[in-house]
């Protein structure tokens, strides 16, 4: 059984899937975008962060899994700063 700390830290990771879902599929339309427009340069580019994104956010999800715990404290923390009307 996951305590509830372990459990934010889960959905955390679900909405890092559905993120990841989105940048990929807005980078591939934008490199095509560009490669269509002549851009060749500004689509290598375009595909080479989408790339070093997607290991981004697969180190982070491993991180996630192995430490639910802190995610979730961690998503905590910031969620706390943004809403704070200090």
């Amino acid at each position: 059984m996951i305590p509830a700390a372990g459990t934010v830290g889960l959905r955390i990771l679900k909405t890092l899937y559905k993120g990841k879902k989105m940048i990929g599929s807005g980078a591939k339309k934008a490199s095509k975008f560009a490669a269509d427009k002549g851009f060749a340069g500004t689509s290598k580019a375009i595909t080479g962060t989408s790339n070093r994104v997607h290991q981004g956010t697969k180190y982070v999800s491993k991180k996630i899994r192995k430490y639910p715990k802190s995610a979730s404290a961690v998503g905590g923390a910031i969620a706390f700063d943004i809403f704070d009307n200090d």
